[in-house]
């Protein structure tokens, strides 16, 4: 394995924890935005993700700090070509955070806050930011692997879509779990029908366009096997393992749509030395990181419980 390879798979790494766990934030938006006839949907929802939420954009973070440091070439011409997309991007991971920290948690125990919350209405960004943010990463990062001119394109828009569609999914798949624990048998259902819907809709979606974008790789074939286990799972109640399944279904489709970029990754390679400091740097970084990421899940939780 070469540097190259070994800095884009530590990418790909970072990408992955992000579509698993802001992803899965992202999906519970959308449910959020779909439950408003149902607040005790909504209620097992904020108490899943919380303030966990925008802890989880730090995937997204380390996953452009070393394609930038790694492949400054590469990450240069991808923030010129596709600022756009980008910027709706941040503008929507920018929304969520406001609806988080102004809108539900304590905001009126302030005098700003409780300025903000008599003139203005931010829970309803929830929603749109939860659609456009997904969708517009993923219509880059599928133009990027296919070669595609414009984000915009039927491609762009496709991957768009179907990075949208397996938010929802996963989403669905995880608040099962939070569901069961929260003892309401009728939301637990509501996920379930939820997590089986979305989960055929995503493989009758990806399936055809695999084939039509040519994508070869065997990978492909492992996410499709792992939405029908998750599928199996959820009819037969397994709640935790169908947690497994999904994310394995859902990455699957990453890794295998990274197979087909042709990208000059020795060309545009970053120079030895700063390879090393990176390595380094990542490994102690990323130690501390999980740590406190594991202590932030683990007070939440305890928090949950107590409310609950």
């Amino acid at each position: 394995m070469t540097r190259a390879d070994l800095a884009f798979g530590l990418i790909l790494a970072g990408l992955s924890a992000y579509l698993l766990f802001g992803g899965a934030d992202f999906g519970a938006g959308l449910w959020h935005l779909l439950s408003r006839d149902r607040p005790g949907d909504r209620r097992v929802i904020e108490r899943a993700v919380g303030p966990m939420w925008e802890a989880h954009h730090a995937w997204l973070a380390l996953a452009l700090l070393l394609a930038w440091t790694a492949f400054p070439p590469i990450f240069n011409d991808m923030v010129d070509a596709y600022r756009v997309p980008l910027v709706i991007a941040a503008a929507g991971i920018a929304a969520r955070g406001a609806t988080s920290a102004l809108d539900r948690f304590g905001p009126r125990r302030t005098a700003v806050g409780r300025f903000l919350s008599r003139r203005f209405r931010i829970e309803p960004l929830l929603g749109p930011a939860s659609l456009l943010t997904p969708f517009c990463l993923g219509a880059v990062a599928t133009t990027i692997a296919t070669g595609e001119a414009s984000w915009m394109s039927v491609t762009g828009i496709y991957g768009g879509a179907l990075t949208t569609m397996l938010c929802a999914y996963f989403a669905a798949v995880h608040l099962i779990w939070n569901a069961r624990k929260a003892g309401d048998r009728d939301v637990l259902l509501h996920f379930q029908g939820y997590a089986i819907v979305s989960g055929v809709a995503v493989g009758l979606f990806a399936m055809p366009g695999a084939l039509a974008l040519g994508v070869r790789s065997p990978l492909i074939l492992v996410s499709a096997a792992a939405g029908l286990l998750s599928i199996v799972l959820v009819v037969r109640r397994r709640y935790l393992a169908v947690r497994v399944s999904g994310a394995v279904a859902v990455v699957s489709v990453l890794w295998g749509a990274a197979s087909m970029a042709h990208l000059d990754l020795d060309g545009a390679l970053a120079h030895g030395s700063v390879l090393d400091a990176e390595f380094t740097a990542l490994a102690v970084g990323a130690t501390a990181f999980a740590v406190a990421m594991a202590w932030l899940h683990v007070l939440f939780q305890r928090q949950s419980a107590t409310k609950a």
